[in-house]
């Protein structure tokens, strides 16, 4: 699916929190979205995604307004995702249930995701009753397992420790295969390095810079981009900037 936003903008009370003049998602590509706190990451990804609409402006899936058809093309996990209150199984497959899959397609795809961070002995268990990890696992898992054209990921890792985050964006990698994509807010430089293709950094609500990973990482051209990346002057390198 590909996504264009033209002239787009959010108000929250009557006050602009985001503005995007234009701005593509393309098929294949993992998009990594970043800025400082309150820069509008979790903003712009609720708008694209549906999940709130903009004050004002365009956004077309494929050339299509946001239908209910389009719905289907899109999922997504939130920073603090809601899980169900009944078995940890139940939640992962509840999105392929809702979509009417058959028995047999639901096995096999639980078979082909599940094997990521091997919880099977946690199939059985209230979703209620898991740490911040294991909700983070098996919330990442009932949205890969969707398949769908794109996705949604607001901080997807921050509960995981290392070995599992790793394991994670290996995931993540496998979501943006063929023609599908993923978006991906992180505030980690070193995953969006791993992970993403194309990245989008913003503040204060607007796009400061954007474009392909090795280009934005290594070579910024915003000031505030390199002093977040110690690549401006030398008196950048003991920045407290918060992201």
């Amino acid at each position: 699916m590909n996504i264009r936003v033209d002239a787009s903008y959010k108000e929250y009370n009557g006050k602009e929190v985001l503005r995007i003049d234009e701005l593509c998602f393309k098929e294949g590509y993992v998009y990594a979205l970043m800025g400082l706190n309150g820069s509008g990451k979790t903003t712009l990804l609720q708008c694209v995604s549906g999940i709130e609409p903009f004050t004002k402006g365009a956004v077309l899936y494929d050339n299509c307004r946001y239908e209910e058809h389009t719905k289907r093309d899109i999922s997504v996990m939130l920073q603090n995702p809601y899980l169900f209150n009944f078995s940890v199984l139940e939640n992962i497959i509840i999105g392929l249930k809702f979509r009417k899959f058959n028995k047999k397609e639901i096995k096999k795809r639980i078979e082909s995701y599940v094997s990521y961070f091997d919880i099977k002995d946690l199939f059985n268990k209230n979703a209620r009753e898991l740490s911040g990890g294991e909700r983070a696992k098996v919330s990442l898992i009932r949205t890969a397992i969707l398949e769908s054209k794109i996705t949604f990921l607001d901080e997807p890792t921050a509960s995981m420790d290392i070995e599992n985050t790793l394991i994670a964006e290996k995931l993540i990698k496998t979501m943006a295969k063929g023609s599908r994509s993923v978006v991906l807010v992180t505030h980690d430089l070193l995953q969006a390095g791993r992970v993403a293709d194309y990245v989008i950094f913003l503040d204060k609500g607007k796009i400061i810079e954007q474009g392909l990973v090795d280009k934005v990482l290594n070579f910024p051209e915003h000031k505030l981009l390199k002093q977040i990346l110690n690549r401006g002057d030398g008196n950048d390198k003991n920045s407290d900037i918060n992201y």
